[in-house]
């Protein structure tokens, strides 16, 4: 087992890169360590607290006034959960994704130099011909309120989130057999129509497809632990997070064939 403070490498997947036929393998056929070879040791009430302070002075002062505390109890930690993932899912499976290069995303903003911080911290694989933001997102973030994992397509990929829209459309039926057992677990589908800030949320079962998503701007499906929660579980959130994974991988897989 490697001490939490030595960074892991990992060995490079001999894959085609123009194939996607490991997609083709059932998320109930993955192979995980028994027992899983974990060193995230969780996230402390700390790291919640410093990202409520973000919330509350979203500004470039105050992250340099908390930066060696993030550094401490949000990014360092957040680099070794994304290290058992690969560990203990990727690389077991041989999944093509790119799990170094820019698979997190930044608190401060890019805003030309206004200043403005974020109070979340996200991080997504992605396939090696896209970049994360350009992909169909297996994502997980800590924000103030929580933990989540899930999926995710936007603006940032056009064509993918059309790709969705259009597979949805095409086979419905399946996509109702698909996400319905995913809402009976508390997992919600949100869509932003062009124009709106507001979200909508669902978590009962549905009966048709919802009419806003022909027209929503970004999908996205989450899996929530609540700040207390994902600081109860300690390392344990590895696992809670493979078993997520599990569970919406067939919907990833659906939306990419």
């Amino acid at each position: 087992m490697l001490t939490p403070s030595k960074p892991r490498s990992f060995p490079m997947l001999e894959q085609d890169p123009t194939s996607n036929l490991w997609l083709d393998q059932p998320a109930d056929q993955w192979v995980f360590p028994d027992p899983l070879d974990l060193t995230f040791e969780g996230f402390a009430p700390e790291a919640f607290a410093l990202l409520d302070r973000l919330r509350e002075h979203p500004h470039i002062e105050q992250y340099r006034k908390e930066k060696q505390g993030i550094r401490r109890s949000i990014t360092e930690p957040f680099k070794r959960f994304r290290d058992d993932l690969v560990v203990n899912w990727v690389l077991p499976n041989r999944l093509d994704f790119e799990t170094e290069k820019n698979v997190f995303s930044r608190l401060l903003k890019n805003d030309f130099g206004a200043g403005g911080c974020h109070h979340h911290l996200w991080m997504s694989f992605y396939r090696p011909s896209r970049r994360r933001l350009t992909d169909f997102q297996l994502s997980h973030s800590i924000t103030p309120n929580g933990f989540t994992t899930g999926l995710f397509v936007g603006d940032y990929a056009k064509a993918l989130l059309q790709q969705a829209k259009d597979r949805i459309a095409a086979e419905p039926g399946r996509f109702l057999d698909l996400i319905n057992p995913l809402l009976q677990i508390k997992i919600g589908i949100y869509h932003s129509p062009r124009g709106q800030k507001t979200r909508t949320f669902y978590e009962a079962p549905l009966d048709a497809l919802p009419p806003e998503l022909s027209k929503a701007t970004d999908f996205f499906i989450r899996c929530y632990l609540c700040r207390e929660e994902a600081v109860t579980v300690e390392g344990g959130l590895v696992r809670w997070a493979l078993e997520r994974l599990r569970h919406l991988w067939p919907l990833y897989e659906f939306i990419l064939h």
